[in-house]
C-alpha cells in the first residue's frame, strides 16, 4: 500500500502523509520504508521544515524499480487497493 500510494502522490510524500493515505500504522510503516530502500524500491531525501522549530523530515520518493512494482501490484487482481487509496485523503 505504501508504494502505490506513493505512485499515485503527485510528488514525494512524509511517513506522516504514507501513513494517513495507506492507512498503517508508524510501527510498521517506518521499518517497512526502510527495506523498500534497502531493496532500491525508494529513495529518501531530508527536508529542511518550513516551520521554523521542527525537525527536519524524510520525504520519501519511488525508483523506477519501485514505480514498476507498484505498477505491478494495481494490475494484479486486487481492485480493492487502488480504490482504499482513492477514498483516502492526504
Amino acid at each position: 500500500m505504501a508504494l502505490i500510494a506513493l505512485l499515485n502522490a503527485p510528488e514525494s510524500l512524509h511517513g506522516y502523509e504514507i501513513m494517513q493515505i495507506a492507512g498503517i500504522k508508524p510501527g510498521t510503516l517506518y521499518p517497512m520504508l526502510a527495506r523498500l530502500e534497502d531493496q532500491a524500491m525508494l529513495a529518501s531525501q531530508w527536508q529542511e521544515p518550513s516551520v521554523e522549530g521542527r525537525p527536519p523530515r524524510h520525504i520519501y520518493s519511488l525508483t523506477e524499480a519501485g514505480r514498476d512494482l507498484a505498477k505491478s501490484l494495481l494490475q494484479e487482481d486486487r481492485p480493492d487497493v487502488g480504490q482504499q487509496l482513492r477514498a483516502k485523503p492526504i
